[in-house]
């Protein structure tokens, strides 16, 4: 570690050590495709602050405790913000205590929320009900804690011709609660129909 602190800390070596940090497994495991944008876009800002402070600053304690700093405040966004925790929390329904609501129960919840132009909690109560709908019919396990990209990717390998679907719904549901767009009408219609198409299909679980 001392002889660590003692040798320069160039720019590309910083940069390396960011990367390097940034892209273990506890910061990726889970919806790769969002936390791979804010990373990436965390790594251009992180590398342009480095490039800047080692210009002036070449090498040195300095560098690279601006460098373990910055790695600590974007593990703490990571984790809080992004991270498998809270990836996992939007799905979950802590209201309803022990008893699972039946698919046709989330989809009544879903419709008084829209009706109320709740359109963030409605996309999420409809997503529920797909998620039920996929459990009671065997094509997922009753396994709490699964992200939106998780259920898109289980359900589509376990029935290809939903896959489709469960893509379009994850990515809307990832697009609103994390990707911090306003929903509107418009996409709780789009999962409002992914669902029946979902519901009515024979959902017939593919050959492994």
């Amino acid at each position: 570690m001392l002889a660590f602190l003692q040798d320069p800390i160039t720019r590309d070596g910083a940069r390396d050590e960011a990367e390097r940090e940034l892209r273990k497994p506890i910061y990726r495991r889970d919806d790769e495709g969002i936390v791979e944008r804010v990373i990436e876009e965390i790594m251009e800002a992180l590398n342009d602050l480095i490039g800047n402070v080692v210009s002036v600053t070449p090498g040195g304690l300095p560098s690279l405790l601006l460098v373990v700093v910055a790695l600590v405040l974007v593990a703490i966004a990571l984790r809080l913000g992004l991270g498998p925790a809270n990836l996992r929390d939007a799905l979950t329904d802590r209201r309803r205590g022990g008893r699972a609501l039946s698919p046709e129960e989330y989809r009544a919840e879903a419709e008084r929320l829209a009706a109320g132009g709740d359109f963030k909690e409605a996309v999420r109560a409809r997503f529920r009900a797909i998620i039920r709908e996929l459990e009671l019919r065997a094509v997922l396990d009753e396994r709490p804690g699964r992200t939106a990209g998780e259920i898109a990717r289980e359900g589509g390998a376990a029935v290809p011709a939903i896959g489709a679907d469960l893509r379009t719904v994850a990515g809307t549901f990832d697009e609103i609660w994390y990707g911090r767009r306003p929903a509107a009408a418009d996409d709780y219609a789009t999962v409002r129909a992914a669902d029946e198409r979902i519901a009515s299909s024979r959902l017939a679980v593919a050959a492994t």
